[in-house]
């Protein structure tokens, strides 16, 4: 082999090992940049993993402060339709109340006007203190002495008595066909001798007398009508004087309040 051909060979192999150095330069160096890209790429992909995370926990509460809110707003709506279907069963029980306080409004002034046509339909009696009328919570008491219905004594009713028993029918009693009658004989505390044993058979006895004659010649309604005898156990002045007496034996036509709703349901 010539020189000139060592030479070019030597030549040939310097221009190949400088083309392997630069190649393994540019290599070394694109491996390092790609190195580093990966490098930056996996902290890019842990800082995007720990926003993820964080957003994700961020996302978890507001859901839960949203469904909480949603309770509340539920929870509200519920207490509002409460309110509004109390307001209108306060509504409906406050408008119940005031048609039964006109009708009781009404039913006073009615009673009242009974009350006057009785009172001047029995005008002599009153006068005479043998009749007294009274009011007491919507319970109206008419007081006869029994002088006007019975003979000492008896339980039957004297002609007289059946006319004011006619009359106290006819002017109050029909006209408040829902009212129950309580019908009460009472006596003084002196024994007597009559048709019947004592007290508590005379006042019992009288007031089964004026009970059934209501029923059997006024009209009045049976279901209506009780009778109770008190003898003198239940006395409105002094047994120790005459006119207490006189004052204690006496018919007690008690007519009761009407029957209405409870209002305070």
């Amino acid at each position: 082999m010539t020189k000139k051909q060592l030479y070019l060979i030597g030549g040939v192999a310097g221009v190949i090992l400088v083309i392997l150095v630069a190649l393994i330069t540019y290599n070394r160096v694109k491996f390092k940049r790609t190195e580093s890209e990966l490098f930056t790429e996996q902290a890019n992909r842990v800082k995007y993993q720990e926003e993820s995370a964080r957003l994700q926990r961020e996302l978890t509460q507001t859901q839960g402060e949203l469904e909480a809110k949603i309770s509340k707003i539920e929870i509200l709506a519920s207490t509002i339709d409460d309110i509004q279907q109390q307001k209108e069963n306060i509504s409906q029980r406050a408008a119940k109340i005031e048609a039964e306080k006109r009708k009781l409004e009404e039913e006073r002034r009615r009673r009242e006007e009974e009350s006057r046509d009785l009172i001047s339909s029995l005008q002599q009696e009153i006068q005479n203190k043998e009749i007294q009328i009274t009011e007491l919570r919507g319970k109206l008491t008419v007081n006869l002495m029994d002088k006007i219905l019975f003979d000492s004594g008896r339980a039957a009713i004297k002609p007289e008595g059946k006319r004011v028993l006619d009359k106290i029918a006819e002017m109050f009693l029909n006209r408040f066909p829902d009212r129950e009658i309580r019908v009460e004989g009472h006596t003084d505390n002196e024994s007597f001798k009559g048709s019947v044993s004592n007290n508590w058979g005379l006042s019992t006895a009288r007031a089964i007398s004026a009970v059934r004659y209501l029923q059997e010649h006024a009209n009045v309604e049976a279901t209506r009508l009780s009778a109770t005898g008190y003898a003198h156990y239940h006395p409105i002045d002094t047994n120790d004087t005459r006119e207490g007496k006189a004052r204690n034996r006496r018919i007690e036509i008690i007519v009761m309040p009407p029957k209405t709703d409870n209002l305070q349901e």
